[in-house]
């Protein structure tokens, strides 16, 4: 009997152990409702991703829908300007919420789910293309470079014509016509054949068969 007794024992006992872990899994199967609706905007679009949209002429977006009363609906924004916002749902469990986006978030994506109490919505997930997206105008390096360099080059083209025009004007004596000796008339300041002002403006040559002649003529040699 007693052996009986002990057989009976662990068998409701194996019962009981067996029956409390599938209640308590029966008890956290749960869902919170929520529906929300494709907002006002243009070229709405399922995909296996959420809901394509765009927003109004103004940049705004409208999320309502309905989830249980006085749930908190959370909706998650990515791209752009990251942001966080949430709305409670009325006694009749219906919400709206309206977000304007920023002209420089050309598009991005919300996440929307519901939570009440220890319940929570499945995701609902809407990307959006801002329709007064304006692309920003930045002034590129490269272009200042460019700009600079254009610059650079119309200023280097100016001093090259002038000096290009130079010899014509400052370099044009001919050595085989003139002395061995060349002053300037205009400085007093004559050259011998191997400094730096030999070549001069044929205009204010002077010319001298010697440094002596020069000198006698009241010009002085050049230091260069």
């Amino acid at each position: 009997m007693r052996k009986l007794a002990t057989i009976f024992t662990s068998f409701f006992a194996g019962i009981c152990l067996f029956i409390i872990p599938i209640n308590q899994h029966s008890v956290l199967a749960s869902n919170l409702p929520l529906t929300v609706n494709i907002p006002d905007g243009k070229n709405a679009q399922a995909t296996s991703k959420g809901i394509k949209i765009d927003t109004e002429t103004d940049g705004s977006v409208t999320f309502s829908g309905k989830t249980e009363a006085n749930a908190t609906i959370k909706i998650v924004k990515h791209g752009g300007n990251n942001g966080r916002y949430t709305v409670e749902s009325d006694d009749n469990g219906n919400f709206s919420k309206s977000l304007k986006l920023a002209t420089s978030t050309k598009k991005c994506r919300f996440d929307i789910t519901a939570t009440n109490d220890d319940d929570k919505s499945a995701k609902t997930s809407f990307t959006v293309t801002n329709t007064t997206y304006v692309k920003p105008v930045v002034e590129s390096e490269s272009a200042s470079e460019i700009s600079s360099s254009s610059s650079s080059e119309e200023g280097s083209s100016v001093n090259m014509s002038s000096s290009s025009t130079a010899p014509s004007n400052n370099g044009d004596m001919k050595t085989d016509q003139a002395g061995v000796i060349v002053g300037n008339a205009r400085s007093k300041i004559y050259h011998t054949p191997d400094q730096q002002g030999y070549h001069m403006n044929s205009a204010n040559a002077v010319y001298f068969n010697s440094e002596a002649e020069a000198q006698a003529a009241g010009y002085r040699k050049s230091l260069r």
